[in-house]
């Protein structure tokens, strides 16, 4: 019979053929024969596994039922589930992180051990969402899963205070949320955390240009990945000054929670404001360039661009205090690739590109080599493949 390694490993290359999104997640992990491990577990990058629990698997299910148990583990890792607990109840955070990720696997055709969390109405859900459900459900320090049915076969659906068989935690969660020392550790402080996140959205943007961001996927990874923004608060944290000798103050009463630094002489880097004008963005126009204009005239030497696009480029121009465009040029069909070709072309390298838009565009393959701004028109618009995303009007 072929050994633990060789049968992840065997689960790991299927999983990039079948489920490439998956497969590119997995190669990620480091497999570590772990017999402290009563099951399979990660809180970051090793991969720790019992050997006996690998060979069952492989035996009741065979490498799809192991293919099953490594998604299992990698998205808690690539949704943050190890890092995101924070203060809330141990058990019950722990119950929705499986139900999320079970669920997961399920849309995907494949099947998971029969005694695990499983519940449809928990689908598309994060793991946030559904721990504010069973919060609701469970009283606090329930014991977890081990002492709780979760059985499908009641007519409410809730979970069971009973002694019926029930689902239970499919791995072991007992060192998320620790560091080395075993101390609490949050998402911000966590290294593993943060390059999760990195390495996830760069899957999840290459699956997303191929068709291949697997059923359910893309709800739960922008609001992980993507955390809803007000474009002027992220906007603050990109204008950085060009010089240190500088004092903060408030630009405009319109916008007191906007410390701008007042500069001498070198004003702030180039930047690049670019409007989408199709047909969807027009409405918003006036109010983002009046909100801009505050902005601009609150920096003396401002140094920037306005462009134009739809499916070309209709204006590209400098901006400054003399030469805010309040009219609006274009109006076709959306395609973003000829702005970032224009901008390569002039020899540009802005500090930033602030970029208004619906998101229903024709991206540029690669993400330039500065950073971007999307401020969306509306929180269901399509996620851009690359730079920072922010709203307007965020309720």
């Amino acid at each position: 019979m072929p050994d633990s390694l060789y049968s992840i490993s065997k689960a790991r290359t299927q999983l990039l053929l079948k489920f490439p999104f998956f497969g590119s997640l997995a190669l990620y992990l480091q497999p570590k024969n772990d017999p402290s491990t009563p099951t399979m577990r990660t809180e970051g990058f090793p991969l720790h596994y019992n050997d006996e629990f690998v060979q069952n698997l492989v035996n009741t299910g065979g490498i799809n039922l192991l293919m099953s148990v490594l998604i299992h583990e990698v998205m808690h890792a690539a949704l943050q589930h190890i890092w995101r607990r924070g203060k809330r109840d141990p058990k019950i955070w722990d119950m929705a992180c499986d139900y999320v990720v079970n669920q997961i696997v399920k849309e995907q055709g494949l099947k998971l051990p029969s005694d695990v969390l499983l519940s449809d109405r928990f689908q598309d859900m994060t793991a946030d969402a559904v721990y504010s459900i069973l919060r609701q459900e469970l009283p606090p320090n329930s014991g977890g899963a081990g002492s709780i049915s979760m059985s499908e076969e009641s007519s409410s659906g809730k979970p069971q205070q009973n002694n019926q068989p029930g689902g239970k935690i499919l791995d072991d969660h007992s060192k998320w949320g620790k560091n080395k020392s075993g101390q609490d550790e949050s998402t911000d402080s966590n290294v593993d955390a943060s390059t999760w996140k990195m390495r996830t959205a760069q899957v999840a943007q290459n699956a997303r240009q191929r068709g291949q961001l697997p059923n359910g996927m893309k709800q739960i990874i922008d609001k992980i990945l993507y955390p809803k923004l007000d474009w002027k608060q992220a906007l603050n944290s990109f204008v950085q000054p060009t010089r240190t000798d500088y004092t903060f103050i408030p630009p405009d009463r319109r916008f007191d929670f906007i410390f701008l630094p007042e500069f001498g002489s070198e004003g702030i880097e180039e930047v690049v404001v670019a409007i989408d004008t199709s047909g969807s963005v027009w409405r918003f126009y006036k109010e983002f360039i009046s909100e801009l204009v505050s902005i601009v005239y609150s920096y003396p030497e401002f140094k920037g661009y306005i462009a134009h696009c739809d499916a070309a480029v209709q204006l590209f121009e400098e901006l400054d205090q003399d030469n805010i465009p309040m009219q609006f040029k274009g109006g076709g069909g959306t395609n973003f690739r000829p702005l970032f070709q224009e901008v390569e072309k002039r020899g540009i390298d802005p500090t930033l590109m602030v970029f208004l838009t619906d998101g229903d565009a024709t991206f540029p393959k690669d993400p330039p080599s500065y950073p971007v701004l999307w401020v969306l028109t509306g929180e269901n618009q399509p996620i851009p493949p690359f730079g920072t995303v922010a709203y307007m009007n965020l309720e």
